[in-house]
């Protein structure tokens, strides 16, 4: 029996880890037959903190895959390692902020059992808020929330990988505001009319990830350019992806818009709207300093630089 293994990408932010890590413990963390952390550059506290997370957790069978900080190659060679280390799967990778509901790996199954023989499939993936292929998706299937992005921003809605909604951060918090209770807001896309499946074949961003080892073999491995790699890969191959719109998850912040994002509660917000988890003021403003603090050293030199 093919077995499913969760990869979960991690470097930096341990804060989005803790999240990402209590949302998958509700429900889907225990159908994974391994569960591999692709350290990336990991050290210091944040190790500490997965060390810790494997230890209380026994019954989960953990895989620890570790290499220096670093894009491109560094990251690709920890999911090639663990792909080597675990043959004849299906792959589940996710980035350490991304946060999924209940079922999201269930979702994504039942789109590989239904596409896994066409030779011509190459990923899964589900609607993500905040990428431009899933706010594309959500925002001309609710025409509503549609009209009120258009309204609001005055941009186009479009699926270009870098599209607005990658670019300002303002309309990534927008998407995940508009859908922020998970649970809630998969009730709501799996009653709206329209296909549970739709295949398209062009660059995306890939927060949230499912293949096969046919897959790997065909493609050489994960690209070294791992999102550029696929995305040129898959068209000049004539493959396409496949866009579960029945399942939706969070994606917290892309490289442009992090430093903006941290300003806000929005990682407050979700945890709270999806764990129920009541924080006081105190320790919200703590937790928004703890992320803008570190902020303020290269915001006085780009100010000084400009005088």
């Amino acid at each position: 029996m093919q077995q499913k293994i969760l990869m979960i990408l991690t470097s930096h932010r341990l804060d989005c880890l803790k999240l990402c890590m209590d949302l998958l413990k509700r429900e889907s963390l225990a159908r994974f037959d391994h569960v591999c952390l692709l350290c990336n550059g990991v050290e210091g506290r944040h190790r500490e903190w997965i060390d810790s997370l494997v230890e209380k957790n026994p019954s989960v069978k953990w895989d620890l895959i570790s290499g220096p900080r670093g894009r491109g190659k560094f990251i690709s060679n920890l999911q090639n390692e663990c792909v080597r280390r675990h043959p004849e799967s299906l792959y589940f990778k996710i980035d350490e902020d991304t946060f999924v509901s209940r079922d999201w790996d269930v979702k994504l199954s039942e789109a590989y059992e239904k596409f896994r023989h066409d030779t011509n499939l190459s990923l899964i993936t589900p609607v993500v808020t905040n990428n431009q292929r899933g706010a594309f998706h959500l925002l001309t299937t609710f025409p509503e929330i549609g009209a009120e992005y258009t309204r609001r921003f005055n941009k186009p809605i479009v699926t270009d990988r870098m599209g607005p909604v990658w670019l300002y951060p303002q309309q990534a918090e927008f998407m995940m505001r508009k859908f922020l209770n998970l649970d809630d807001a998969n009730v709501k896309l799996r009653t709206a009319p329209g296909d549970d499946f739709i295949t398209f074949s062009y660059p995306f961003s890939i927060n949230c990830l499912c293949y096969d080892y046919r897959h790997w073999q065909e493609i050489g491995g994960v690209p070294e350019e791992d999102e550029n790699g696929w995305g040129r890969w898959i068209p000049e191959h004539k493959k396409f992806i496949v866009l579960v719109t029945r399942a939706l998850v969070h994606h917290y912040s892309f490289f442009v818009q992090q430093n903006w994002l941290d300003r806000t509660s929005l990682l407050e917000d979700i945890r709270e709207s999806n764990l129920g988890e009541k924080m006081g003021q105190l320790s919200r403003f703590a937790a928004r300093m703890s992320r803008t603090l570190p902020q303020i050293p290269d915001a006085l030199k780009r100010r000084f630089k400009k005088k």
